[in-house]
């Protein structure tokens, strides 16, 4: 199976990013319009909000890597895969991991996601402490 590359990779965050900015602002805009308004600070709609704003991303990765079979909407765009090294079925706890990890590599400047192109097996530092791989089906088939 051949890894993906840097550039199909980051084109699936970019397209996945979209849709989960499209489900943010929908579900803040439904809280706004139940609500009349924007939520007060520390009322119990603004923790809804804060929620809504910080476990969209994950629900929305783990939700397509177990049901879709390790593919974002991105990722069936870009005609990538999640899978593990061992070719196992993906974990939640494995996915909730990499999730955070990927976070963890965008605020430090991107370079969890640039080691993809410093790295011989185009892995991220998500894919390397997860032990998983992301790779191109259209060369897999």
């Amino acid at each position: 199976m051949e890894p993906a590359g840097f550039f199909r990779r980051i084109f699936s965050l970019i397209y996945d990013t979209l849709f989960v900015l499209a489900i943010v602002i929908s579900l803040s805009l439904l809280l706004n319009i139940i609500n009349n308004g924007a939520p007060k600070p520390g009322t119990f709609l603004s923790i809804i909000q804060l929620i809504i704003a910080t476990a969209s991303g994950p629900l929305f990765y783990c939700y397509f890597w177990h049901k879709n079979e390790g593919q974002t909407l991105g990722m069936q765009a870009w005609k990538i895969k999640l899978v593990t090294c061992e070719g196992e079925a993906l974990v939640f706890k494995t996915s909730l991991t990499r999730c955070f990890l990927s976070f963890i590599s965008f605020l430090i400047i991107g370079l969890g996601y640039f080691w993809i192109i410093i790295d011989k097996k185009n892995r991220s530092w998500s894919d390397i402490f997860t032990n998983t791989r992301v790779i191109d089906i259209r060369k897999s088939l």
